[in-house]
Parts: C-alpha cells; sequence; structure tokens
C-alpha cells in the first residue's frame, strides 16, 4: 500500500531541502517500491533529479533507496551537465546576435540562476530560454533570431499580434542548439478587463536596470537583483500559483545567496506594485526549507493556514493542475459558474483542429476526470483559498498609485 500523497509530499521535500533535517534512515529503509516510485514521479515532473543526485552523492549516511533511482538520478545530473552547455550557448550567441543589431535584451530566470548563482549549471535545468525585450522591438527581435537561424512564424505580424495580447511569442526554436526560445515582451500575462489586480513590473523598468555580467567571454544583460527576485516571486505566487515547483525555492535561495538585496527597497516596491503578501509567503518558504536569507528581517509573519496551502501546491501534479487554475480563477472572478462560461466563451473564440465542439467537449471531460481525485480536490481547494488570500491581502493594502500595466 503506497502511503498518503501528504507524507510523500513531505518526505521528497525532506530530502531536497537543506534546512529540513534527512528523513530517518529506517523510514527511508521502510518505503515500499510504490512509495519511491510516486516520489520519484513527483520529482521527475518537478525537474528535481540533478538536485536529488547531488543532495543523495553527499547524505550521510547514506539513503537507503533503490538503486534504479539512484541510478536515474545521477543520469538525468549528466544530462543537465550537457543541457547547461547548449542552453549557454543559445544565450552567448543570442546576446551577440540582439547586441549587433543594436536592440536591447534581458536574459531572464534560469539563463542567469543556472550559471551565476547555483553552485553547479546542471542541478538547474532550464525547459527554455527566455529573453525580453521592448514591446516595440518584437519585430526587429524576430529579425534578428530569423537571421540566426531560428525558425520565426511565417506570419510575424500575427505572431506579435498575439504576443501582445499575452506575455510572449509562441516558442521559437533554435535549430543549432536544440533549444526553444520565449522571446517576452512582459514578465506576467496582462490584466484581464474583470479580472483582479495582477502584479507587474514595467518592461521598460527592467530593461532601464538591468545589469551587464559575462558569460563564456560575452556580455549578457540580465535583470537587476532587486527585478530577478520580484520576478521569481510573481512568477511563483501569481502567475504559476506554485505549479513551478520547489525550484522556484531553490532559485530563490541561490540568488539571495549571492546577489545583494536591498530589503527595505524590495519591501517598498513590492507593497507599492502590490505583491507584498506573495512575496511573505515565497520567503517564508524560502527560508523553512533553504534556511535564513543573508540580510532579511522578517518581522511579518504568514499564517499557518496560507504556508500550508503554499505547501500543498508546492508539489503539486502536472496531470491534474488544471483543476488548480480553475478553482483559482473561480476564486478571483465572479465564482465557478461565471469562470466556466468565460472559458466556454473563450474557447469558442479559438480554432480547434478537431473543431470547437469536439475539443471544448474534450476539454469539459478531461476538467471532470481531473476532479476524481482527494489529491486534485486537495489542491484545487488550497488554489482557491490561496488565490483570495493573496486577492484580500493585496487589496486591504494602503497602495494608492498601483504600478503602470505595460
Amino acid at each position: 500500500m503506497i502511503r498518503p500523497i501528504e507524507e510523500l509530499k513531505a518526505l521528497l521535500m525532506a530530502l531536497m531541502a537543506p534546512a529540513i533535517a534527512d528523513p530517518d534512515p529506517v523510514t527511508l529503509a521502510e518505503l515500499s517500491d510504490g512509495d519511491w516510485d510516486a516520489i520519484d514521479a513527483m520529482a521527475f515532473q518537478h525537474r528535481l533529479y540533478p538536485w536529488l543526485h547531488m543532495r543523495a552523492e553527499h547524505a550521510d549516511p547514506q539513503w537507503p533507496m533503490p538503486g534504479s533511482l539512484r541510478e536515474g538520478w545521477r543520469r538525468a545530473y549528466q544530462a543537465g551537465v550537457i543541457g547547461a552547455l547548449t542552453a549557454k550557448a543559445a544565450i552567448v550567441r543570442l546576446a551577440n546576435g540582439f547586441a549587433d543589431a543594436g536592440v536591447p535584451m534581458v536574459a531572464l530566470k534560469g539563463a542567469q540562476l543556472a550559471f551565476f548563482d547555483y553552485p553547479n549549471e546542471a542541478l538547474r535545468p532550464m525547459r527554455d530560454v527566455d529573453i525580453l525585450v521592448a514591446p516595440d522591438d518584437l519585430s526587429a527581435a524576430l529579425s534578428v533570431m530569423a537571421q540566426m537561424g531560428c525558425v520565426v512564424p511565417d506570419d510575424r505580424d500575427a505572431a506579435i499580434a498575439r504576443a501582445l495580447r499575452e506575455k510572449h511569442v509562441d516558442p521559437i526554436y533554435f535549430p543549432a542548439f536544440d533549444r526553444h526560445i520565449e522571446l517576452h515582451h512582459r514578465i506576467m500575462e496582462p490584466q484581464k478587463p474583470r479580472g483582479p489586480f495582477v502584479p507587474h513590473i514595467a518592461t521598460e523598468d527592467i530593461l532601464a536596470e538591468a545589469r551587464t555580467r559575462k558569460l563564456s567571454g560575452q556580455e549578457v544583460r540580465y535583470p537587476s537583483a532587486q527585478h530577478m527576485l520580484a520576478h521569481q516571486i510573481l512568477h511563483a505566487a501569481y502567475n504559476h500559483r506554485f505549479d513551478c515547483g520547489p525550484l522556484a525555492l531553490s532559485d530563490i535561495a541561490m540568488l539571495c545567496r549571492d546577489s545583494t538585496i536591498d530589503w527595505t527597497e524590495f519591501a517598498a516596491r513590492a507593497r507599492e506594485a502590490g505583491y507584498e503578501s506573495g512575496a511573505m509567503l515565497v520567503l517564508a518558504l524560502v527560508e523553512r526549507y533553504f534556511g535564513s536569507i543573508p540580510g532579511r528581517n522578517a518581522a511579518a509573519t504568514v499564517p499557518d493556514d496560507v504556508m500550508a496551502w503554499g505547501e500543498n501546491l508546492i508539489l503539486q501534479d502536472f496531470e491534474t493542475r488544471d483543476q488548480v487554475k480553475l478553482a483559482v480563477e473561480a476564486a478571483q472572478g465572479g465564482g465557478m459558474v461565471s469562470t466556466m462560461f468565460e472559458r466556454l466563451s473563450a474557447g469558442f473564440a479559438e480554432p480547434a483542429p478537431e473543431g470547437r465542439l469536439r475539443w471544448l467537449g474534450n476539454r469539459a471531460i478531461r476538467t471532470i476526470a481531473q476532479a476524481g481525485t482527494s489529491r486534485a480536490r486537495s489542491e484545487a481547494q488550497a488554489g482557491g483559498d490561496l488565490s483570495r488570500w493573496l486577492s484580500d491581502s493585496d487589496e486591504s493594502g494602503e497602495r494608492t498609485n498601483r504600478p503602470r500595466q505595460r
């Protein structure tokens, strides 16, 4: 019999997190093959293999675990070494090409974290390479990327128009490095007309405060430490409701370890921009699992139930995360009926290869099926509760001038 998912989540976080005592070897030895398979499945979904390999190699005493899992984590670490090389090469080539063309570009998230903040670049896997340009530079950016050999959209005007309704162009393939590039013009989804306030950082501010660092001899522009931290918090708490997994916490822990953060300034910016509550929660989770953050004096505390929601969501199941998104949208909007109506309306507006009615039917069937497990229901409830708390907490602040939504 497989142990309750809550227990397995706690075990995986203890295996990953340096601030949590390793599980007792006796407890690990008593785990069944099914328990280990469930832990391994969560680790795979959230790209934790390389990190777990590093932790397992340094564990004393050694973790009593199946040899097949240990070998799988080791192989993933080796693949991460190779993946880091292709990502680095793509970033360097992009930075060089954009600089030559005079198009300001900033590399986001893992493009900095892997190579400057983590102790080993293989520990921070990257799915895509994310870069940011000004909205007015999207056309020029696509031209630069096409000259490099990237597979840009045939209809660039349509691709840009679609991107301006969202936050980035559809992923662009870079064959030379077998990498996909996400060309952003903003770091968060645009404000929905009837939706709740979405915290954001203006692209022009990120570009203006960007710092330059050398990667393999090439100057690459990255967000300032303040903007990097804010982006990670917005990405984890507001954009993804923690479905980006524990790497969101290790990212911030590694960033804060190697970067100097002016915490007074950060708090003021978070309060003005409307993400103070999310920042408090994310940083509290980071400190719980990775230890105290240098220089930060955490005067405010996060309620225990809010921490529990975050901990539940940090290892949410990718296969059923639509339930969490649905619960979040319902909590933020006018309830479940209104949310489902808006989803159906949006669905009819989008073409689908198999036909709109069949596509909508398939989506409805998947959504209903995903609600059939206790884990999905628990994570959806946590997502809705967390969304309401963030909205209520952020709306109760004293902000009078909200930032520009560009």
